[in-house]
């Protein structure tokens, strides 16, 4: 299965039932966790999914905006980093 094909796969499944950790995806994947990682990774990275205490769970659109904004306005007076907005320093 292509990438693309398994991030869709595994955002929808999200998306149906969130708070899922990456053993419980792989099996109603039908794929290893390492595939299911690694599609986690692609999807965080372009904030469609985040980890929270209960597991992974799609962003919202608000959450994908603001996360989005942080990494690529160099003038934003915040940052997301796991998932906590941090004033930037010099920005108080």
């Amino acid at each position: 299965m292509k990438n693309e094909d398994r991030d869709w796969q595994v955002y929808h499944i999200l998306a149906d039932d969130p708070d899922q950790d990456e053993e419980t995806l792989s099996g109603k994947a039908g794929c290893t966790r390492d595939a299911v990682e690694a599609s986690l990774s692609r999807l965080e990275g372009a904030f469609l999914v985040g980890k929270g205490p209960a597991g992974w769970r799609v962003l919202t659109i608000p959450e994908t905006i603001l996360c989005s904004q942080a990494r690529y306005d160099t003038s934003a007076p915040f940052s997301v980093e796991n998932g906590v907005i941090r004033i930037r320093k010099g920005q108080e």
